[in-house]
């Protein structure tokens, strides 16, 4: 009898093995790397990139969202000389401040052609008509290798605070929180778009996204943005109940040979998702 109940648990485990579904994890993060370049007198050098890209390792991330990066030939240096293992994708605008994304080829793979959204969308303010969004939210699908499960990410760069060049700055600054806010609820009606997980991360350019029609991460120590010691960079959440073990912090990114006069620069640092376990799609 001994024996055949050692068969019967020995079976029993081996069908909990093949019934569980394979679990999985994932971190993601954003950062703002302050108008990357490998070009012009204000260009990254080899060391910094080096630097840089020591700091994204080090996070752990298996994903992140950039913002501010001077497109294709920039990504392109960078992920084929400090990034081994990485691939990216992005909007090449010909400008200094596009949004890509990187991400750990082993770990994870895009499944749709990342997009730029709501490119052509445009807002009426006080008898103006501006477009909504001077750097459109990059939008891609994602898929984690070892489960195939798929997740969503929006990495966003919102308006931002400067009022330079205007000569009524309450004007200005009216301006700037109004669109904001105009870029957020546009944001919430893409995201009703999604049944699957989706994070809308990024440089949100605001401490708190006032009326956001979907939850953000809170960090509980430090700050993102160095300049004004606040935090203005934000993951938000869609169709994810999080777990109680999911963690969010930030990493500094500075770089000493760049921070001069008590400013760093980078001027904003990472902030880092972790979650150890990620809920599967019947709790979602």
């Amino acid at each position: 009898m001994k024996r055949h109940g050692t068969i019967a648990v020995t079976i029993g485990i081996m069908v909990l093995l093949i019934l569980a579904e394979p679990s999985w994890s994932l971190t993601i993060a954003t950062f703002n790397m302050e108008y990357f370049s490998i070009s012009g007198p204000r260009g990254y050098s080899r060391s910094e990139r080096s630097l840089l890209a020591q700091k994204i390792e080090a996070s752990g991330a298996e994903i992140v969202a950039l913002q501010e990066i001077e497109g294709d030939e920039t990504m392109r240096t960078f992920v084929s000389e400090d990034l081994p293992g990485w691939s990216y994708g992005g909007n090449d605008t010909q400008g200094k401040q596009d949004l890509y994304f990187i991400w750990k080829s082993d770990k994870i793979r895009s499944i749709k052609p990342l997009r730029p959204r709501m490119v052509e969308e445009r807002i009426n303010w006080k008898g103006s008509i501006h477009k909504l969004f001077q750097r459109p939210p990059l939008e891609g699908t994602f898929e984690e290798i070892s489960t195939e499960t798929t997740f969503s990410a929006i990495n966003v760069h919102l308006r931002g605070l400067s009022t330079r060049g205007n000569g009524n700055r309450l004007d200005a600054v009216a301006a700037n929180n109004g669109i904001r806010q105009a870029q957020i609820l546009s944001l919430g009606v893409l995201s009703e778009k999604h049944d699957d997980p989706l994070f809308i991360l990024g440089d949100f350019n605001t401490t708190e996204p006032t009326l956001a029609p979907f939850p953000t991460l809170k960090l509980e120590e430090g700050y993102s943005y160095d300049d004004l010691k606040c935090t203005i960079d934000h993951i938000g959440y869609v169709n994810i109940s999080p777990e109680s073990n999911w963690g969010l912090r930030e990493l500094e990114t500075s770089i000493p040979e760049r921070s001069r006069a008590g400013r760093q620069h980078p001027d904003h640092d990472m902030v880092i998702l972790s979650m150890p376990s990620f809920p599967d799609r019947s709790d979602l």
